[in-house]
């Protein structure tokens, strides 16, 4: 009995590192992993996710930063100078680890650019996306997990270098990103037209009038081998080649060995909460145009093998449940596998009910604003018809009290005049009895002078009289 346990056990751990090491190869993708083998590494960071990492590369550098801004008709296209950039920066997304720093996360939807933007009057400026960012038709980009992008990823320029062949020689220093990012607002503008992941961004019309300068629209042609990409030395031709390629054909793998690093630090991502390669976005919509990217080829030797497995894992949970322990975690990726185009549908359906749920919110709210403007205006009306002879009696209340007010004022201002008047009349008078007497006063005073002096003439021919006589006698 023990002996059959113990070779049960080996066969499950066998079959379940074959399951992983085929989750891991589907995961990756076969023209992934060889075109980007030579520019960097391939690094398994958990449970089968398998990210890519650059060999170059010095300490200031990161994602979006070697290349130019090039309008096209899916809006801003990221024209990239790097060898590996025509893969990196339209697929998948990036984000930052303590310990391992800028690693590629791969997804097989095609954009022109998967970046987040902030600007204002002066400055406009570009992060890469995170790995939580997922884009949905009805929604554009939402985030699977909280997360906002630090201040020191992004690159801020001023509007008048935004669209220059070397932009990044006009990069704000590190000491000022801080400053611009705290006086610039969000913005991500990700919409879906005619097949294809358009980013509009910041509007056109806003940045060609803030730069002052004339913007070409520049012709994307796509091609489907990369040996055709020739816009990696940066030339000014009215083309840009970027890769174009069906999901199969990316995901396909027929690699026999994939040399993947293995470590067992933790990184910084939450796997958990990432979305992307769980379900295509994009698929089972507009068939008739065959415009939609397709989903994923699933072989079917795969599945049979799965379905062996997770057979030997029910037979020997049966056996002995005590002692033979299995891994749950294993069952839901063979179901994802298995029922892709399922979670798919389900996840769409979801996505539609979420929509109508807000939209049925927002039409609840008018209802109840609507409701609410009528409640108010009854009660209005209803104040207005009850209290008529109240309001009547009040208007003649204040009337009557405004012309006993007003009599009252006549009064006192009449009562003001008569005594002003009197005032004025009594000054008058006084000022005729002073002048009166002050004329008596001069009038005495003139005639007691004349007296005076016609006293001092008597008294002086008086005396000349004498003097005349005595000098007679002499």
């Amino acid at each position: 009995m023990k002996k059959t346990i113990f070779i049960s056990a080996i066969l499950l751990a066998f079959a379940f590192s074959k399951a992983e090491a085929r989750s891991l190869d589907y995961i990756v993708g076969g023209y992934f992993y060889t075109e980007l083998s030579p520019y960097g590494t391939w690094i398994e960071i958990d449970n089968g996710i398998v990210v890519w990492r650059p060999t170059i590369m010095h300490t200031s550098w990161s994602p979006y930063r070697v290349g130019r801004w090039v309008w096209t008709l899916d809006g801003w296209y990221w024209d990239s100078y790097e060898e590996f950039g025509y893969i990196t920066y339209h697929y998948g997304r990036w984000f930052y680890d303590d310990y391992y720093g800028w690693l590629w996360y791969p997804d097989y939807e095609w954009a022109p650019a998967w970046v987040e933007w902030r600007y204002d009057n002066d400055y406009i400026g570009w992060a890469p996306l995170h790995p939580y960012a997922v884009f949905s038709i009805s929604i554009g980009i939402h985030f699977s997990n909280v997360y906002y992008t630090p201040y020191n990823h992004w690159h801020f320029v001023t509007f008048k270098h935004f669209c220059d062949p070397y932009v990044y020689n006009y990069y704000v220093g590190p000491e000022y990103r801080y400053r611009i990012y705290n006086k610039t607002k969000y913005r991500t503008n990700y919409t879906y037209y005619n097949g294809r992941i358009q980013n509009r961004g910041v509007d056109f019309n806003y940045v060609k009038v803030r730069t002052g300068q004339e913007i070409k629209q520049r012709d994307i042609v796509r091609v489907r081998d990369s040996k055709e990409i020739i816009n990696r030395s940066g030339n000014n031709n009215n083309e840009i080649r970027t890769l174009d390629l069906k999901r199969d054909e990316l995901v396909r793998n027929d690699l026999k060995r994939m040399d993947v690093k293995k470590d067992n630090r933790r990184t910084s991502l939450d796997v958990s909460k990432v979305e992307l390669n769980r379900n295509n976005t994009t698929s089972n919509i507009d068939k008739k145009n065959n415009n939609s990217i397709n989903t994923r080829n699933i072989d079917k030797t795969n599945n049979k093998n799965n379905d062996v497995v997770r057979e030997n894992v029910n037979k020997n949970n049966n056996i002995d449940k005590n002692n033979v322990k299995t891994d749950r975690n294993t069952e839901p990726k063979v179901d994802i596998k298995k029922n892709t185009r399922e979670v798919n549908s389900d996840n769409k359906v979801k996505e539609q009910v979420k929509v109508n749920n807000d939209i049925r919110s927002k039409d609840q709210v008018k209802t109840n604003n609507n409701n609410k403007v009528k409640e108010q205006v009854k009660v209005n009306n209803d104040n207005r018809t009850k209290t008529p002879d109240v309001n009547v009696k009040r208007d003649t209340d204040v009337r009557n009290q405004n012309q006993v007010d007003k009599k009252k004022q006549v009064s006192v201002n009449t009562n003001t005049r008569k005594q002003q008047t009197e005032v004025k009349t009594n000054s008058n008078k006084q000022n005729v009895k002073i002048n009166t007497d002050k004329k008596k006063v001069q009038v005495n005073t003139n005639r007691n002078n004349s007296v005076n002096k016609n006293e001092r003439k008597v008294q002086t021919d008086g005396t000349t009289s004498k003097d005349k006589s005595s000098g007679r006698r002499r």
